[in-house]
């Protein structure tokens, strides 16, 4: 019993020396909350993915509305993928993650940017004001921000 305690105690600390391993905002599963990332640049706006038709990339899940997305996704899934792992861009530039809508976005210099939008306010409205700026300064935090808690 002692060796199970002592087993026990070593796996829990390996764990929370270990950090967290999903930094990406993932609900039930799978990123953009199972939208399909293709969609985003090639429909008049997002589609909803189907559970039959994914793909995982860097440890991530993602839906697909067809096979023709989830192929050109699988083979190029820089082009395709969210920034800031699927966080409110607008938030990671102020330096924390929250949670998006996620079909509020916009698409810049061919990169999938996600924002808020809710009772709170609509995230996107303060991105483009200064687009520029706000990319490079959530650029610079996302490596700090990544890893912190939403």
């Amino acid at each position: 019993m002692k060796y199970i305690w002592i087993v026990l105690s070593l796996f829990y600390s390996i764990l929370v020396w270990a950090g967290p391993t999903n930094t990406a905002n993932v609900r039930d599963g799978v990123l953009l909350y199972g939208y399909d990332p293709v969609s985003y640049f090639s429909a008049t706006k997002p589609v909803k993915g189907k559970a039959e038709i994914k793909a995982t990339v860097d440890g991530q899940n993602y839906l697909f509305s067809n096979e023709e997305n989830r192929k050109l996704f699988v083979a190029n899934p820089k082009k395709y993928q969210p920034q800031y792992e699927g966080w409110c861009a607008t938030a990671v530039a102020k330096g924390y993650k929250y949670d998006i809508d996620p079909e509020n976005f916009k698409i810049t210099d061919g990169k999938l940017y996600l924002f808020y939008k809710g009772w709170k306010g609509d995230a996107k409205k303060d991105w483009v004001k200064d687009e520029a700026g706000n990319i490079k300064t959530a650029d610079q935090n996302w490596p700090k921000v990544k890893t912190t808690e939403e």
